[in-house]
């Protein structure tokens, strides 16, 4: 499951962040994780750049999969699904959803704006590890990803 292209979590909770990134090692995934705390920042990340101020900064590979906090401060996680579906060249990176809402009305509305699957995260650790467990045999064991060699 070692890949070098990475897994973006863009959540603004460093407690969130921290927890799935413990989930996804205790999952077995190894591969590199960035992290945005902003819709926008991840916006340039799924675009490959680290810094979009620096015209310099160095390329980054695409994720191949987007963990995404629907609230987030200022635009939240729908706008980003927006900008990443629409365009002229809309990204196929597929975007779960990791969001404590489980009003039917935030799922529906991730659906139509693109999102590939909504997790509502649950309150006890150890179901929040196992939906992480889940979400990775699927994403990395069941179905192939843009870009990855099989």
């Amino acid at each position: 499951m070692n890949s070098n292209q990475p897994i973006l979590i863009v959540e603004d909770s460093d407690e969130d962040f921290e927890v799935t990134v413990w989930a996804l090692r205790k999952a077995g995934v190894e591969r590199p994780v960035l992290r945005a705390t902003r819709a926008r920042e991840g916006y340039e990340l799924i675009q490959g750049q680290a810094d979009a101020r620096d015209p310099a900064s160095p390329r980054l590979p695409a994720p191949c999969l987007v963990l995404l906090d629907l609230n987030l401060p200022g635009a939240d996680g729908r706008e980003l699904l927006t900008l990443m579906r629409s365009g002229e060249n809309p990204s196929a990176i597929p975007v779960v959803v990791l969001s404590t809402s489980d009003n039917p009305r935030d799922i529906e509305a991730c659906y139509r704006l693109g999102a590939s699957g909504y997790v509502c995260k649950p309150m006890k650790l150890d179901l929040f590890a196992q939906r992480i467990r889940d979400l990775v045999a699927y994403w990395f064991g069941a179905v192939h990803l843009p870009g990855m060699v099989s």
